[in-house]
């Protein structure tokens, strides 16, 4: 149904383009359309529903300075606890206004551009969030004037179309959540109709100047909805892993700022994700250095136990680095977070790693892996550190790898496998009459939290980073206990490594950053 409707929607807008250069029945304060439906119309009750979620999520390090997020637009009963995830990691960052781009799922009317409510406020039972009516009036007035081929029309990719609001609940849904994570804030509602073709850059460079430290931009979407009722059955075994995969196929299309690879996944899944029109256009809107990181995912099948009618959901934040050129996290004293895996990641991540090993040496390229034939488990689309060991009758023979996440976890196993065989300075590369010798390990690292002294740093538990000025330094956690090193033996070693002095880790100025790692190497070979 939802497909259809999506489909049918385009199919209009391009034929018959609605124009939205008027405004209609617009009122100073816009009321709640879906309060009592998708979340609690008491403003206690909600404020209860709120504060419990943002309680069930873990202690949180974000590599960077949040630059926009994707959340869920469900009933608060099936996604709420995701959404939690993500705008929890907003509170505190400054942001004094909000870009919603949202999608119109009950608009009587299809359109192609974008509709801007230009009211005075946004109603919730937790209290009205004012418009910031120098920014949309910017959005209203901007060159953004487009010829409709067929027609010789000219369109006007920005308007006011109150009808994309009435009985909406996507972009209401984010609302209660903002209010409850920024302090004080001024909202710019956008609904994104339909963008074909260069609308998405015209409509991108008109909101671009908008986007500072102090403004963050919510993308509201779902993603597979899957059943007979959605109109969208394209597979009916192994239901649940394969509505993970093929959300997570999205997913990292998303994280890498993959605008051509996300449409052409689209058109080759059909994937149902409600909220295509406003990723798209967030992909537009992402600065180059932006890093993407999933923080929770979800389906309602998995919570009702039937997945013949489920809808996905997802908490996705994208960052910029920050003004020293790395993630500097706030001192905590929370247990440092571990990344799980299950058996079968670990062995199809050493089998990514033996078979890029292999087809190096001998050919000198990497192997040519197709993740559209090679079924890949969802959680290796994810972003982490990871370090490549490898080992040659117990003896290191190579170790590189990257402590911040840089591309998704299979991707960086190859990368670093041809590196730790290759491009270790200190060994020679691998030959490969070599390679039945070497044994593989993995080391897949959580987030840095930062410490306020080297005492806080447990040995054998927790790798380490160093940093001082421009000299810096990290040790694995198992380190330390093949060496058979206490905690001041680890950091005059590190200090070392660092190009400083043994005893620099004393130093004033000296920064200490702990990570943990789930590490794993090949059965029956150590």
């Amino acid at each position: 149904m939802k497909q259809l409707f999506i489909t049918n929607f385009l199919l209009i807008a391009i034929l018959f383009p609605f124009t939205i250069n008027a405004q209609t029945d617009i009122k100073p304060t816009w009321e709640p359309q879906v309060a009592g439906h998708f979340y609690p119309a008491t403003e206690s009750v909600l404020k209860d529903q709120i504060n419990i979620f943002f309680k069930n999520v873990p202690k949180q390090t974000i590599n960077g300075k949040p630059i926009a997020i994707i959340s869920p637009h469900a009933g608060y009963q099936y996604s709420g606890q995701v959404a939690a995830f993500v705008y929890n990691a907003i509170k505190n960052c400054g942001f004094n206004r909000v870009i919603v781009l949202a999608f119109p799922h009950r608009s009587p009317k299809p359109y192609r551009g974008v509709s801007i409510l230009n009211v005075r406020e946004f109603k919730t039972p937790l209290g009205n969030i004012p418009v910031d009516h120098e920014a949309c009036n910017q959005l209203l007035n901007s060159s953004s004037e487009i010829i409709q081929n067929t027609q010789q029309k000219v369109i006007n990719l920005f308007g006011t179309y109150s009808g994309a609001y009435q009985g909406e609940h996507s972009l209401e849904t984010q609302l209660p959540f903002l209010q409850m994570s920024l302090v004080d804030f001024k909202l710019v509602p956008v609904m994104v109709g339909v963008l074909i073709d260069d609308d998405f850059d015209q409509v991108a460079n008109a909101i671009k100047p908008l986007m500072n430290d102090k403004t963050v931009v919510v993308v509201s979407s779902d993603f597979t909805h899957y059943g007979e009722g959605f109109g969208y059955v394209p597979f009916k075994k192994d239901i649940e892993n394969n509505i993970k995969a093929l959300d997570y196929g999205a997913f990292n299309k998303i994280i890498n700022k993959d605008f051509e690879g996300f449409k052409k996944y689209k058109m080759q899944t059909g994937i149902t994700a409600c909220g295509v029109y406003p990723i798209e256009l967030l992909l537009k809107l992402l600065p180059e250095d932006a890093h993407g990181e999933i923080l929770n995912y979800d389906t309602s099948g998995r919570q009702t136990n039937d997945f013949s009618h489920s809808v996905s959901y997802a908490s996705i934040i994208f960052t910029k680095p920050s003004k020293s050129g790395h993630y500097v996290p706030e001192p905590g004293t929370q247990d440092t977070p571990y990344v799980s895996l299950t058996e079968d990641e670990k062995i199809q991540l050493l089998s990514l790693a033996r078979n890029t090993l292999e087809t190096f040496i001998k050919t000198g390229t990497p192997p040519i892996f197709d993740i559209t034939t090679n079924k890949i488990a969802p959680k290796l689309y994810e972003k982490y550190g990871v370090f490549v060991t490898l080992k040659k009758h117990g003896e290191l023979r190579g170790c590189i790898g990257h402590i911040l996440p840089k591309t998704s976890l299979f991707q960086s196993v190859i990368e670093n496998t041809i590196n730790s065989s290759s491009n270790d300075w200190r060994f020679n590369p691998v030959n490969v009459t070599e390679t039945p010798d070497i044994t593989i390990e993995i080391s897949v690292l959580s987030q840095l939290q930062k410490i306020n002294s080297p005492d806080e740093f447990t040995v054998g538990k927790e790798g380490i980073v160093i940093r001082k000025d421009n000299n810096g330094a990290v040790f694995l956690p198992q380190v330390a206990t093949e060496q058979g090193w206490n905690r001041a033996e680890t950091l005059c070693h590190l200090c070392r490594k660092a190009g400083l002095p043994a005893d620099a880790w004393q130093d004033d100025g000296m920064e200490f950053y702990i990570f943990t790692a789930n590490v794993f190497h090949e059965k029956g070979k150590l």
